[in-house]
């Protein structure tokens, strides 16, 4: 176990290193601010590959390692499931609630038109949104209750 913490500490200083390094290459390739350069475009680009090769690298890591936990200890991997079971079901209820109907305001047809607004899009958007809020009333509530409970632990 210790070697592969000292893996990942080498890893993780060799990933720093480079994205520093690409950092100060983009700043001192700025020409000015209206007019970044090709040099500074090239970086940006560079810049922006690394991080969703970052992104990538960062989810396959968390999911492999959850899953090394989660067949490691029965109990554990229950609860999980159960978790992940109750967040299905949170995002399943706040899909079906949500409506497809595309919102009247002004400028919106300008949207529909290029296809950035479509019945599906407002339909996710919704789902987020009412998943949120369900999450957000669970999290206060939990809150709540667990405030009141230790309250009345201590008082009895």
């Amino acid at each position: 176990m210790e070697k592969i913490s000292k893996f990942a500490k080498i890893v993780l200083w060799v990933l720093m290193i480079i994205s520093v390094g690409l950092f100060l290459i983009l700043v001192t390739s700025i020409e000015s601010q209206d007019n970044p350069g090709p040099r500074a475009e090239q970086f940006i680009a560079y810049s922006i590959n690394w991080a969703i090769l970052m992104g990538i690298i960062a989810g396959v890591i968390v999911v492999v390692f959850t899953l090394i936990q989660l067949f490691s200890d029965k109990k554990r991997a229950l609860s999980s499931l159960v978790i992940l079971a109750i967040f299905a079901l949170v995002i399943g209820v706040s899909y079906a609630v949500s409506t497809s109907d595309i919102p009247q305001f002004f400028g919106v047809d300008k949207f529909v038109a290029d296809g950035t607004i479509t019945p599906s899009i407002v339909r996710w958007i919704g789902t987020g949104l009412v998943s949120t809020y369900i999450l957000f009333g669970a999290a206060i509530l939990s809150i709540v209750v667990f405030g009141a409970s230790s309250i009345l632990k201590q008082r009895y």
